[in-house]
């Protein structure tokens, strides 16, 4: 791996492990559910949501069974040809939270008769499809004591391909290298959060990510202002920039990337 100019910043990367490395102190493990819900039933969907679910994870937050939930739209890619419109991220301490969190098990713990959890069931079912579930592992981030994500009215979702043997390295360049960028982007109000994920499962190379960044804007327009030259040379000095983004480019591969903006949050 090259080494950028004025940092030594790769020099004893070998040193580092993934426990250790770049991670707050309190994980955050994160339930992606990627819905989608016909173009007729958009507004229904959101009205019962509102009515219907989000108490019941209010409800969960206060019991100290999950850290947050939120449920997002996909503002871009927009359209109704995507596979999923709607993304649900449910975020607690461990992935053993999960074993008992599916809307059927929240019903059940509200003391739901079974004629309500079955019409519940069914109204849902009816206004949305789960396409496929995703869990994850918030391993660094601007606000370490917060937790993910970030309540910011927009996240902007990075999905990153890293080659095998390459973890190690994209992990240190996200901690050396884009934190203290987004930091300040966050100084200079052009940014209000940053997130580094980790994918669980599924796996494999073959399923074409296995890393995320979750960047959050209170402002649409704010998007547009990424890893400019004046941002890198502030958060950075003496940085060679061309190299700079060589080993960026050489490290993974920028799958897709969407903006979501969030419909609703309890926590």
């Amino acid at each position: 791996m090259k080494k950028l100019s004025g940092t030594g910043m790769f020099l004893f990367i070998i040193l580092f492990t993934s426990a250790g490395f770049g991670q707050s102190e309190e994980a955050n493990y994160l339930r992606f559910d990627y819905v989608k819900v016909a173009p007729g039933q958009v507004q229904a969907y959101v009205e019962y949501m509102n009515s219907m679910w989000k108490p019941l994870y209010q409800q969960q937050v206060e019991e100290g069974k999950i850290d947050s939930w939120s449920l997002y739209r996909v503002f871009t890619p927009g359209g109704d040809g995507g596979k999923y419109n709607f993304v649900a991220i449910t975020s607690a301490a461990g992935l053993n939270v999960f074993e008992s969190l599916s809307p059927r098990d929240i019903l059940m713990m509200d003391q739901r008769s079974r004629d309500q959890i079955n019409n519940m069931m069914a109204k849902a079912n009816e206004l949305r499809t789960v396409m496929y579930t995703e869990f994850w592992k918030a391993i660094n981030k601007i606000a370490e004591d917060a937790a993910s994500p970030h309540s910011a009215k927009y996240m902007m979702v990075d999905y990153m391909l890293v080659a095998p043997g390459k973890d190690y390295d994209y992990q240190m360049l996200e901690d050396e290298v884009a934190k203290p960028i987004h930091q300040e982007r966050k100084a200079t109000d052009r940014m209000v959060g940053w997130e580094l994920y980790s994918l669980i499962t599924p796996g494999g190379q073959n399923y074409g990510y296995n890393f995320a960044t979750g960047n959050f804007f209170d402002e649409l327009e704010d998007v547009e202002y990424g890893f400019t030259e004046d941002v890198i040379k502030n958060a950075l000095p003496g940085t060679d920039i061309p190299e700079l983004f060589d080993t960026i480019f050489d490290t993974r591969r920028l799958v897709n990337s969407q903006i979501w903006e969030l419909v609703y949050r309890v926590d």
